[in-house]
């Protein structure tokens, strides 16, 4: 009892250490003001804040009681209460991992974006401001255990994030995206103000513990349909969910790296905490939610590596891969409950398994692609496909750390981006299998073969993206400067590539390390079901003998460079011309580019994608440098554009004319605001 006790106490010390670390550290770099000094008040606040907040996640993971928090303090309409899970947990990790690894960055990344990109002076106080706001924003959604609360931090992780985005202020395009994801996150919050004003009125209380015991009750939610509507839409705008995904490809192009890895790694997956978390709150579940989360992940998943595909700028090919990672995630959870809702346990932890690995391994190799691709804008001014190439011959550390990533996205052993998929496949088989010849088989074999697709794709996109962007000659002046960072980016990248090969080997160990919690969430959304980690054994085999195949894969590729050596040190190395294709100098010009490599997929993909091509008419017999265009349009984001953006920005260049800069025209508003709703209340009385 002593021991539990003095645990307990040590456990809130550091989820007030973690709190005090980030709160203070923004609050001493508004202090600092734009002093370089601010960078490093930051760096340390957040890292510190990181490891505290890593270790009391790991201990809250392994631990079966959950950390329970209230604070004296005021809200309105709620209580300021946290409570800390397994669940808070899972989705902890991953950020203060790559909040640490961000925070470690951001001196040397502010002065780099400084020195390559177009802005004079960053102010270093409110960028360490808001770093350090963003990640409690992050810390405090996850552990709030009141709505009003989430929703405080919801909004607050939503306003730090777009400061951060863009640094280059003066850039119509960098604007345009920041604005892009304001309006995007403040629409997507209001579904979840309309979710959580209906889960109050009917439970009395704003506590997730009372909307807990309301489910259970035997009348449960009045209107359960549409409050599972309301989640799915908010939360999955903050994931990125095709078709809710229009602000990801802007907002992950402009922002800076310390960010970019915070942001594709660990805010993303918040989306995926809500949802999860509501569906454990709404009680009993339904067969139409399931199959809904199954259509939006396939159709996010198909249309978010079609649209990757495509792409010429490889940041833009890494946020739509996000989309498509999201959708696999969701399709995963969807498959969990309609399975769970047949009796089928084992198909349920091994499709949960898999959902919460894939998660787990999304935020690692996303991390380290976007840094890598960060390091060659930083050191290029150049991200687009057709200027790019050769790069590996000039940051081969750079290079080697975003080929494992390329491979682990695209699910190639030995990297650790197929271990979550495998058991995703494992688990639509055998729920197949358990639920005969009925419809919901049907839907998970038509689940397999969507993500097969999607793994062949991948493949193809990730192949295109390395090798015009990294192997070959280099296309442009810029590309030939390329050189590596510095040596904290280089280490971060080994890192992170690091942990993406090691992920595969520990594989089974993690999901023996999972399986108490998805026994305890399975029951939580499926009270009937009988479930027991002991389910959970096939998937252990599966990884284990996964894990085998990645080490005799490194093991062969060892073999082979060991012979090459010393194959070279005998008979020394010779260079030579590579095949010229009859030309005598061949240049960079002969090499596919990003168009002509993926013309035969946007041509097949043409009702999808609706790709523009342009190609030119060949005159004369000594013709002009004409050049075959091909625009990838996200039809998409037109329709957006054109329903949402253009109205909202006439309405506030509409707006814009109340500002005259008279105090007289202002009080006058104040009194007519006033006489409102003075008529308004007398009127009501």
């Amino acid at each position: 009892m002593e021991g539990a006790i003095r645990m307990l106490i040590v456990h809130i010390a550091m989820f007030y250490t973690v709190l005090g670390l980030l709160l203070g550290g923004g609050a001493a770099c508004l202090c600092a003001g734009r002093r370089e000094s601010s960078l490093r008040i930051a760096s340390r606040a957040v890292a510190g804040a990181s490891i505290c907040g890593f270790i009391l996640a790991l201990f809250s993971f392994f631990s079966e009681h959950n950390l329970s928090i209230r604070l004296p303090l005021p809200l309105p309409l709620g209580n300021c209460v946290f409570s800390l899970d397994a669940l808070s947990s899972i989705f902890l990790l991953p950020l203060f991992l790559l909040a640490a690894v961000g925070a470690l960055l951001l001196p040397a990344r502010i002065r780099a974006f400084e020195a390559y990109g177009k802005v004079e002076k960053i102010h270093y106080g409110k960028h360490g401001f808001f770093y350090c706001l963003l990640v409690a924003a992050m810390f405090l959604a996850v552990t709030a255990s009141d709505a009003v609360l989430f929703l405080f931090a919801w909004e607050i992780m939503s306003l730090g994030l777009f400061f951060l985005i863009s640094l280059d202020d003066k850039d119509s395009h960098e604007r345009y995206a920041s604005w892009i994801f304001l309006v995007t996150a403040h629409l997507g919050a209001l579904p979840l103000l309309l979710l959580f004003a209906a889960m109050f009125q009917e439970a009395g209380s704003s506590e997730f513990a009372a909307f807990a015991a309301h489910a259970a009750k035997d009348t449960g939610w009045r209107n359960a349909g549409l409050l599972f509507l309301l989640a799915f839409v908010g939360f999955g705008a903050k994931s990125g969910l095709v078709p809710l995904h229009i602000w990801m490809p802007g907002a992950y192009a402009s922002a800076p790296g310390h960010v970019i890895v915070l942001f594709s790694g660990a805010m993303t997956n918040l989306g995926i905490y809500g949802l999860m978390r509501i569906l454990s709150l709404l009680g009993p579940l339904d067969a139409h939610w399931a199959y809904g989360l199954m259509g939006v992940g396939a159709l996010s998943s198909i249309l978010g590596i079609f649209f990757a595909l495509l792409q010429s700028d490889m940041r833009r090919t890494l946020a739509y891969s996000s989309a498509e990672n999201m959708g696999v995630i969701c399709l995963a959870l969807g498959a969990a409950l309609l399975a769970g809702l047949q009796g089928a346990s084992t198909a349920v932890l091994l499709l949960l398994g898999g959902a919460f690995l894939h998660l787990w391994n999304h935020s690692l190799f996303k991390s380290l692609l976007f840094l890598g691709v960060n390091v060659v804008k930083e050191n290029t001014n150049v991200t687009t496909l057709q200027r790019l190439g050769g790069l590996f011959k000039r940051i081969p550390v750079t290079g080697g750390c975003v080929a494992v990533g390329c491979l682990a996205i695209a699910g190639v052993p030995p990297c650790n981006g197929f271990m979550g998929e495998l058991l995703i496949y494992m688990g639509l088989i055998v729920g197949s299998e358990a639920l005969g010849g009925s419809w919901p088989s049907l839907s998970f074999w038509l689940a397999f073969a969507c993500l097969s697709v999607v793994a062949a794709f991948s493949l193809f996109t990730f192949t295109r993206m390395f090798g015009l962007g990294f192997l070959g000659e280099a296309r442009s002046a810029e590309s030939r400067q390329a050189n590596e960072p510095d040596r904290l980016c280089g280490a971060a990248m080994v890192f992170l590539a690091a942990l993406c090969l090691g992920m595969s080997f520990a594989g089974p160990f993690l999901l023996y390390g999972l399986a108490p919690f998805l026994s305890r969430f399975a029951q939580r959304l499926f009270p009937p079901l009988a479930v027991s980690p002991a389910d959970v054994v096939l998937g252990g085999d599966i990884l284990s003998w996964y894990a085998a195949a990645c080490a005799g894969i490194l093991l062969l590729f060892g073999v082979i460079f060991w012979l090459k050596n010393k194959r070279v040190r005998r008979n020394g190395e010779t260079t030579g011309q590579t095949w010229d294709c009859g030309y005598r100098y061949p240049s960079a010009r002969m090499q596919y580019t990003g168009g002509s490599f993926a013309h035969s997929f946007a041509v097949l993909l043409q009702p999808l994608v609706r790709a523009r091509i342009q190609t030119p008419k060949l005159e004369g017999l000594f013709p002009s440098e004409p050049r075959a265009v091909m625009t990838i349009p996200d039809w998409f984001a037109s329709i957006w554009e054109r329903c949402l953006f253009r109205p909202i920005g006439l309405i506030a260049e509409k707006v814009k004319e109340l500002q005259h800069g008279l105090v007289n025209i202002y009080i006058l508003y104040i009194f007519i605001a006033l006489m409102t709703a003075l008529v308004w209340a007398l009127g009501w009385s």
